[in-house]
């Protein structure tokens, strides 16, 4: 990764430190979400407003309701930060909430306490998604430290909830309509990216699970002419429903990864607990990741079709359920000035050449793409998320700070609306 230029050097040692002392406070504030097994976020955003408050930055608290949760809330924060110009308003987006840690025994270091190991800081969620949270604060603070004021209206949102799906958070505050105009307020959320800070995601593929469930009739192994096998249909129609899917959608695009759809058989349920019993039923789950070119309903209607002519010609059910489905809304163009100026920033700040991209992964900025407001996700990362021992590195934390200053203060005109 090319080193960033725009800070000298004791300013830059400082904004490390400041950045190791949010680790160490954010990390040990636990803040999972109740479906995942956790009392939610309201401890961290505890935290967060304390530092918000310190740093003299104006906010409210906009809460969702979960009995299940600590205060019976699952909060979201909007910060502001006023700029020269109101129009249009830049708005950062970290999500407060991780996933557990998983098996403690495959952790080389605490997951909830902050443990650096020369330039990497390690912990569950520091990757996912506290370095947005901290490039947040630590953004601000930079504008403090340097007397700078930004060019344009900032905005920080520290949303609850992105792991379990976003009805605690960023799907709650688009119902309650905190945003307003889709000309005038634009987001960079930092959850995903690549070592060298160059990649911009700016599109993401829809998203389709389905439930397939193809019903034999139960036996014993050494009759198979009193049983109907389902395991045997299960795979004839599954590597039938696998051909057909992969000739009708063809597409391809060239700004996704991989650049067409992608239809994956996943999950299966046992279908019996022993050798000898032929089943009688037998489950598979696929995951879908469709081009948003198509229309996942003519998706779901192949699953549908070609289950009525399997039973047709077989007589076996097959039961079709659709588990969830997400549709990705509009790419937000690579002409649009939000991904333009960004783009420059990271050419001036790394010395790099910005990369947009689409991704079969889903962000919060789907939500805001659905609802037409611009999104880019940006960040550097070695994508460890999830992982046991998941780190970051606190260079890639610094220089993200960095061209987001240099964007904010110095590219700015690049944004105009």
């Amino acid at each position: 990764m090319g080193a960033s230029q725009t800070l000298e050097p004791g300013l830059r040692s400082r904004l490390l430190d400041y950045i190791k002392k949010l680790y160490a406070e954010l990390v040990p504030a636990k803040a999972i979400s109740p479906d995942l097994g956790g009392e939610g976020e309201l401890r961290r955003a505890l935290l967060v407003e304390r530092l918000l408050e310190s740093l003299g930055l104006e906010y409210r608290r906009v809460d969702a309701e979960d009995p299940r949760a600590e205060g019976g809330v699952r909060p979201n924060i909007l910060a502001t930060l006023p700029g020269r110009r109101r129009s249009p308003r830049l708005w950062i987006v970290s999500h407060l909430d991780t996933v557990p840690e998983g098996d403690p025994s495959l952790w080389k270091y605490p997951p909830y306490e902050a443990t650096f190991v020369g330039d990497r800081v390690y912990g569950r969620g520091v990757e996912d998604d506290l370095q947005a949270v901290v490039e947040s604060l630590a953004l601000a603070w930079l504008l403090r430290e340097t007397g700078r004021r930004p060019e344009i209206d900032l905005g920080f949102a520290f949303v609850s909830d992105e792991e379990a799906g976003s009805r605690y958070g960023l799907l709650y505050l688009l119902e309650k309509h905190v945003w307003g105009d889709p000309s005038r307020e634009w987001f960079i959320v930092p959850d995903a990216g690549s070592p060298d800070g160059s990649r911009m995601l700016v599109a993401e593929k829809h998203i389709l699970w389905v439930r397939v469930t193809v019903r034999g009739r139960q036996g014993h192994a050494s009759m198979p002419d009193r049983a109907l096998n389902a395991a045997r249909h299960a795979m004839r129609f599954n590597l039938l429903l696998d051909d057909v899917l992969h000739s009708r959608f063809t597409g391809f695009d060239a700004l996704f990864e991989p650049p067409v759809s992608t239809f994956e058989p996943t999950r299966r349920h046992e279908n019996v607990p022993n050798i000898n019993t032929i089943p009688g039923s037998d489950t598979t789950y696929w995951d879908n990741r469709i081009l948003p070119s198509y229309d996942i309903d003519d998706v779901v209607s192949v699953f549908r079709s070609l289950a009525a002519h399997y039973k047709a010609a077989t007589g076996v059910d097959v039961d079709v359920e659709i588990v969830a489905r997400d549709e990705a809304g509009r790419a937000t163009p690579t002409s649009h000035p939000l991904v333009q100026a960004l783009g420059y920033a990271i050419r001036e700040t790394r010395g790099v050449e910005a990369l947009p991209k689409g991704i079969g992964g889903g962000t919060v900025a789907r939500y805001l793409r659905r609802h037409g407001y611009p999104a880019v996700v940006w960040m550097t990362c070695d994508e460890t998320a999830h992982q046991p021992n998941e780190y970051t590195r606190l260079s890639y934390v610094a220089a993200d700070v960095e061209t987001l200053y240099y964007l904010v203060t110095s590219a700015a005109s690049r944004l105009a609306a």
